[in-house]
């Protein structure tokens, strides 16, 4: 099983093959994405791999090319953030290069979290205190 590490760098992988497909087997089918407001047709969370992969439709549309770059990542229990760097040319010629946080929460190997934010630390807050685990009854 791959590290919590190891699933965001995948994810980023997937992101910069354009391989939709490959991303969403790294989400839980219950996955909650929440957005930074950074980007302004994109809705503030989606939820499932249907609106999951509305996400990265809205996300990828208005570029031609499209690349994500991490520049630091933490691991920190069942969440891993990343300091990225988003560089993109539109298909009107404009270039974007912008600095974001990203991070996720992972269970049982998939991503439950995604969220997007302005800095690393930020993507951290934003996943909030780990959940607390309710043990299991014995039988």
């Amino acid at each position: 099983m791959a590290t919590n590490t190891e699933l965001l760098h995948a994810g980023y992988d997937a992101w910069n093959r354009d391989d939709l497909d490959g991303w969403l087997e790294l989400l839980d089918p219950d996955i909650e994405i929440r957005t930074a407001g950074v980007f302004p047709d994109l809705a503030p969370v989606y939820r499932g791999h249907q609106r999951a992969a509305k996400f990265w439709r809205q996300m990828r549309e208005p570029w031609q090319e499209f690349h994500i770059d991490v520049d630091q990542m933490e691991e920190d229990g069942d969440c891993v953030t990343a300091a990225i760097r988003f560089r993109a040319r539109g298909h009107s010629g404009v270039d974007v290069d912008m600095r974001f946080g990203n991070g996720i929460r992972v269970r049982d190997g998939v991503a439950t979290e995604l969220v997007n934010r302005r800095t690393r630390e930020e993507a951290r807050e934003a996943l909030g205190p780990k959940p607390s685990r309710v043990p299991s009854e014995r039988r």
